[in-house]
């Protein structure tokens, strides 16, 4: 990883996570108490060449920040390693026929804006599932989960689309 890509990742990192434990911990949609999560952005933009091993150690960083100004005992670090791990999975499907430029990111920018917004919903998903369905810890609630995860998925969504479109305007 060359040292401007580092030091991207680190600014990302630091903005996201206080983003998200500033402004968006105080944002509640109500019923039914719905955060907004914009965190595992920065392991959706991490680049394609980052090893699985430095991806899921990420994951569980960025989750455990975020979990310690949440009071939510590693929730948020669960779903950030489950993020992590599936990254890989998800990138495989969605590889291109010439393959990744291992160099890049995958944003808007490289890899079109209908292909980033499918990968980002997919691991969006995914996050937001797991996440509620770990905070309920039961099957019973499986409808108030799906609510959660629907309106959170729209509007972490937004705001992630709204961060692409600020901080990447190349297009």
């Amino acid at each position: 990883m060359n040292s401007n890509v580092f030091i991207t990742s680190i600014l990302r990192f630091i903005g996201l996570v206080f983003f998200q434990v500033l402004i968006l911990k105080n944002v509640q949609i109500y019923p039914p108490y719905v955060h907004l999560y914009i965190y595992p952005l920065f392991l959706l933009l991490l680049p394609f060449r980052t090893p699985v091993w430095a991806t899921l150690l990420l994951g569980f960083l960025v989750g455990i920040s975020v979990d310690v100004f949440y009071d939510s005992l590693g929730l948020n670090a669960a779903a950030g390693v489950l993020v992590a791990y599936s990254r890989k999975f998800v990138l495989q499907a969605m590889e291109p026929r010439g393959g990744y430029e291992m160099n890049q990111s995958p944003n808007k920018h490289h890899m079109g804006i209908n292909w980033f917004l499918q990968y980002a919903s997919i691991l969006m998903v995914g996050h937001l599932l797991f996440l509620f369905l770990l905070e309920e810890f039961s099957y019973l609630k499986i409808g108030m989960v799906l609510i959660k995860t629907v309106i959170g998925f729209l509007l972490s969504m937004l705001i992630i689309i709204l961060h692409h479109f600020i901080f990447n305007p190349k297009d």
